[in-house]
């Protein structure tokens, strides 16, 4: 038997024993009260001893266990003044009360010194107002019970009744401890004990205010209400005993406790439950309709609040134009599946799906056409998807709908054929009949894993091959050809690198360009970075390609940094795979390419993705490295991905980029731009630059300005285009005239 069953056993045979005594001091008489408080205590001595030995662990228990002693301490106290019957101001009376007292702070200290789940400063704000709620209805509730009635009928002077006020003061901190804790939440292995603890402490809190209430009425039960005062000292004297051992570095070995996000509701309702038993007391003329009105108000403002949360929810994770779901709650979604799959064996499905034509309508028609045809589309796929399938917009004209519990391939291909059916009638459009026209890509669990997303795209890109509105269903075999050939891309001058222009919010000026590589493809056509940056990272081509992209991006940089009049040249930005950081010569490579081309180090910027940093002791050196030359990091799609402010304060970062599905949500209302103001202002005090992308029309040009945004890029600027166009404008044009 463990050392740790030994004291638990130990404990619980003196909890048999303190329950033994309590039963002797209920059925026996009165006058037993003293000397069974101080066979109790002695018990309690005991059991404080296994208590300390368990808790040379953790340094909140040692909290818990002075507080413990100044209890037991207190305990002696009032034990020899029940059996002296001495109540005035003597040794036994100052023994019980001043104990007593320090006891509220110091296990307050206790419960407050478990580890929390980390906050950030909106919700510690939130905290402070829960917790003030819990305090105000704790202190209606000790003033109506104890305090009252004390301060009422005086003789404070009077050691119990100066002392009830000391111990209903403090039970009132004591109660907002406990809230804090419960509404905080508690990190790893503190769970199962911090239950105990809180248990402990709440039946403490009860018990005492039961004695209080009737010690400052001269009425009520002297031997029981005093005694079971013990019962709650002992769920805290177990608690050490559950404590498991430390967990493994960086894992949580406990589920987390659960923030209590209910308990300021419970507090108010308490507090005027007790305002109408109070009025009732009294005389409910003239209270009754004052208590009426202030719950209807205070009901009509939580229901308000509730309702401005779900919608501050909805606009972080919808699409504003279709009102689907955006890639952040994509994420979740998937990430939901995946885990409930690999949790039950619940399969599941995802279908990609792209507008076909929808660029020409955009450009033939314009952007109110586009976005119509946009909305009818999304309108299609909620009329096609079952209960418990999520619909979302992922940019531009590209869906994606995620299927739960599907049973086989059949379930999923027959959603893609009702979508396809939805399609069909016409759509008028300012006077012009258009027709939705999709390509469909199919992904089930049962064969493609879980990452559907790529599978998916993978079988779309095969739909859409077939020239005609359709779907496809992902097959492994369907990407062994495009694996085969990436590796001879490269050495056949198949990769292209078209720039985005990167532009001056102010002055309209081009100063940046991001260098984004295309495929073109022999038999498939000019192919984006989705259909095969996935199949390169996972068969190694990605280093190749990305060695290409940086050589071929740096030449061109340095050669119209040569044509340029007054040394002029624009920075480049260069997306980095997770995969290349991995390699070691990566810093190297990198430093080698630039002075090969004779660019400098400070106008290259190097973008990485916010999952890219989650292995650290890989990534950090190779950045580190890079930026003391003078390379700059940018971090890619910032808000969507894993990155804590704790964290970023210590990464080696330069730039923050605001992703595309913040911008998206840009329409002059305050509250849609609460993150993109959040970034600029994060980015204004850890003196980063910041670079707003996707920007689609001026509107949100002009809002980015306001907000303090100096550069952005977007289609309302420029496309991706080849090395001509960008010369077209570092030579003629301005950004502007491509707006």
């Amino acid at each position: 038997m463990t050392r740790a069953a030994v004291r638990g056993r130990g404990l619980l045979f003196a909890a048999c024993l303190l329950f033994a005594a309590l039963v002797v001091v209920r059925l026996g008489d009165v006058n037993n009260t003293g000397a069974a408080g101080i066979s109790i205590c002695t018990l309690e001595v005991v059991a404080l001893v296994l208590h300390l030995r368990a808790a040379r662990r953790l340094r909140a228990y040692r909290y818990t266990s002075a507080a413990l002693g100044l209890l037991i301490v207190a305990g002696i106290g009032f034990s020899v003044a029940f059996t002296t019957g001495d109540k005035s101001w003597g040794p036994a009376t100052v023994l019980a009360i001043v104990p007593r007292t320090l006891a509220t702070p110091v296990l307050l200290l206790g419960l407050l010194s478990f580890a929390a789940q980390p906050l950030g400063r909106r919700a510690r704000w939130k905290l402070a107002m829960d917790v003030a709620t819990v305090l105000g209805a704790g202190a209606m509730l000790m003033w109506y019970l104890v305090l009252g009635p004390v301060l009422q009928g005086g003789g404070l002077l009077d050691p119990l009744r100066l002392g009830a006020v000391f111990f209903a003061v403090g039970d009132v901190v004591l109660l907002v401890g406990v809230g804090t804790v419960l509404l905080r939440g508690a990190a790893g292995a503190a769970r199962t004990p911090l239950i105990l603890l809180l248990g402990g402490t709440v039946g403490y809190l009860v018990v005492d205010t039961v004695f209080l209430y009737f010690s400052v009425r001269d009425t009520g039960p002297d031997a029981l209400v005093p005694t079971l005062l013990h019962l709650p000292m002992f769920l805290i004297l177990l608690a050490p005993v559950l404590q498991p051992r430390p967990a493994v570095a960086g894992t949580d070995a406990v589920r987390p406790l659960r923030r209590n996000a209910w308990l300021p509701y419970a507090a108010l309702a308490g507090g005027y439950l007790l305002l109408v038993v109070a009025a009732a007391r009294s005389g409910l003329f003239p209270w009754l309709g004052l208590i009426v009105g202030a719950l209807v108000m205070t009901a009509g403002v939580a229901a308000r609040q509730i309702l401005a949360s779900r919608e501050n929810y909805s606009l972080v994770v919808t699409d504003s134009l279709t009102g689907l779901a955006n890639r952040i709650q994509l994420r979740d979604v998937l990430a939901a599946a995946a885990e409930r799959r690999r949790r039950t064996g619940a399969q599941f499905a995802v279908l990609l799906l792209d507008l076909n034509g929808f660029k020409q309508v955009n450009d033939t028609y314009g952007h109110e056409a586009g976005d119509r045809m946009l909305v009818a589309f999304a309108d299609v796929l909620r009329d096609s998807v079952r209960d418990g399938d999520v619909a979302a917009r992922l940019g531009g004209d590209e869906f994606a709908v995620v299927l739960a519990g599907v049973r086989d391939h059949a379930d999923a291909t027959a959603v893609a054929e009702r979508i396809l059916a939805g399609c069909r009638p016409p759509l008028e459009v300012s006077g012009h009949t258009l027709r939705l026209r999709a390509s469909i890509g199919v992904a089930t669990s049962l064969t493609a894993g879980d990452d559907l997303l790529h599978q998916a795209d993978v079988a779309m890109y095969s739909a859409k091959r077939r020239g005609t509105p359709g779907w496809a269903l992902y097959s492994p075999e369907a990407e062994t050809p495009l694996a085969g050939d990436l590796t001879r891309a490269v050495s056949e001058g198949q990769m292209r690198v078209l720039y985005q222009p990167i532009v001056d919010l102010v002055t309209g000026e081009l100063v940046a360009v991001e260098a984004l590589v295309r495929w073109q493809h022999p038999t498939r056509g000019l192919l984006g970075p989705d259909a095969f940056i996935p199949a390169a990272e996972a068969n190694g081509a990605i280093h190749d390609i990305g060695a290409w992209v940086l050589a071929e991006a740096c030449r061109q940089v340095t050669r119209w940094r040569d044509d340029l009049p007054g040394g002029r040249s624009p920075h480049l930005s260069v997306n980095l795979s997770p995969v290349q950081l991995q390699r070691d010569t990566l810093a190297d490579d990198v430093l080698d390419t630039l002075d090969a081309a004779g660019l400098d180090p400070h106008h290259l910027v190097l973008e990485i993705t916010e999952s890219t940093l989650l292995d650290e002791q890989t990534a950090v050196p190779h950045l580190e490295r890079l930026r003391a030359r003078g390379v700059r990091v940018a971090l890619d799609d910032f808000g969507t991905g894993y990155s804590s402010l704790q964290r970023l304060t210590r990464l080696p970062v330069d730039i923050l980029k605001l992703d595309r599905c913040f911008v998206a949500e840009l329409n002059g209302d305050p509250e849609r731009a609460a993150v993109a103001e959040a970034v600029i202002r994060l980015s204004q005090i850890l003196r980063m630059e910041t670079v707003a992308e996707g920007i689609e029309d001026g509107d949100q040009a002009t809002e980015l300005t306001l907000l303090g945004y100096r550069n952005a890029q977007g289609y309302h600027f420029a496309r991706p285009l080849p090395a001509e166009g960008v010369e077209r404008l570092l030579f003629g044009a301005t950004a502007e005239s491509l707006s």
